[in-house]
Order: C-alpha cells, then structure tokens, then sequence
C-alpha cells in the first residue's frame, strides 16, 4: 500500500496537470449531468441535442442515460433516437416460447416426441438463437428516428439479403425484415424499460413469438 501510494505522489509530482485535466473533466461531466436533468422540458432537450452535437461519446453517454430514464415522453423519445444512433450493434437475450418449452418437459426423453418438436420451425429457430441475436445497426438518423438493423442469425458479419429497416416512434422501436432463419419474414416490436433496456417480441411469419431484451448504452 506504501508503495502505491508512492507511485501516485510521484506521478502527481510529475504531472500535475493530468491531475487537474482528470478534476476539470469530472466537474465537466457533473455539470453535463446536471443540465440534461434540468427541470425545463425544453431546455433539458436543448441540452441534450448539445450533447449529441459534442461528438464527445462520454458526454452523450451520460445526456443520453438521463433522456431515457426522463418522465417527459419527448425527451425519452429524443433520448432512445440518439442510444440508437450512438450504437453499433445490439444483442438480444432470447426467451424460449412458453408452448415450446412446455413440449419439451412434456416429451421428456420419449425420442419420437423429440424428433417431431425438432422439426419445428419454432424449434430451429429456438435451437439458433438460444444464445443470443445480434443486429448491427448502420444509417441511423437521428432526426427522423430511422435506421438499418441487419441480424446475424448464423452469421458473423452482417450481409444485405437480411436486413430490415427500424423506426422509432414515442418509446417503442419497430424493425421488419429478413434474417437467416428457417423462416425468414420476421419483425421485432420493442420498448423502452428500465434499466435501460429495450424489450419486446421477435417474431418470424406465424411461428410462436420470442421474449427478447436488450440493453441500451
């Protein structure tokens, strides 16, 4: 513990101004935070399209947390369009549908049982993104809330056969699509939760739809 403590004097001592930039960044922060909470609706807004003009990623980072943990709708909305538009790609936890599970503990090792549920398309599917679904998000706007999610359902890297467009609109996010599953016509509809998170369904044709989440920055 000397010996840490040491070596922090000494870099103090040496750099004194990497101590003050590290003050001076910190107080920055603080006081971004504090003017995107600003009880003014509107200048809270005006704040936090300052902030995403910064270009700074930590201080759009935080504005953009406060905007989606906001009371007011159209700050939440502002807030949801700019974590979009700041993030590369999103991964999905998936749910296993309710019938299909019950199926499952139903058919226990009856080999029959099993192989028929396999061919089931909500079991291939199941079977695939058990893991996880990642969209990669590109061509997001800001303004207009639009933007290109390409999943990558038994892929690594986005390809243009599946992809889909998503638009924002209040809290909720909507994508229809294509992705690289036994069926192939497929649609997320998502909300804004606490956390924050984005939650909601993703379902392919009329197969059983999947519980899937997100988190957001």
């Amino acid at each position: 513990m000397r010996i840490l403590t040491g070596m922090i004097l000494f870099m103090l001592m040496i750099a004194p101004g990497l101590a003050q930039t590290a003050v001076e960044r910190a107080s920055e922060l603080k006081t971004w935070r504090e003017q995107c909470s600003d009880p003014d609706a509107d200048l809270r807004a005006a704040y936090v399209e300052a902030a995403i003009a910064s270009g700074d990623m930590a201080i759009m980072r935080v504005c953009v947390r406060q905007s989606l943990e906001s009371d007011n709708a159209d700050i939440r909305n502002l807030g949801l369009r700019a974590a979009i538009a700041s993030t590369d790609q999103l991964l999905f936890e998936v749910e296993i549908p309710a019938a299909l599970a019950e199926a499952l503990d139903k058919a226990g090792n009856d080999k029959d049982e099993l192989n028929e549920i396999g061919r089931w398309h909500v079991t291939q599917m199941w079977n695939i993104m058990r893991t996880g679904l990642v969209f990669v998000i590109s061509d997001a706007d800001i303004t207009s809330g639009a933007s290109e999610w390409l999943p990558l359902a038994q892929m690594t890297a986005p390809h243009r056969n599946y992809t889909g467009k998503a638009s924002v609109i209040g809290d909720r996010v909507t994508w229809v699509g294509s992705a690289r599953l036994p069926v192939t016509d497929c649609r997320l509809n998502l909300g804004l939760v606490s956390g924050p998170m984005l939650e909601g369904t993703f379902q392919c044709a009329n197969v059983e739809p999947f519980t899937v989440r997100a988190p957001l920055l």
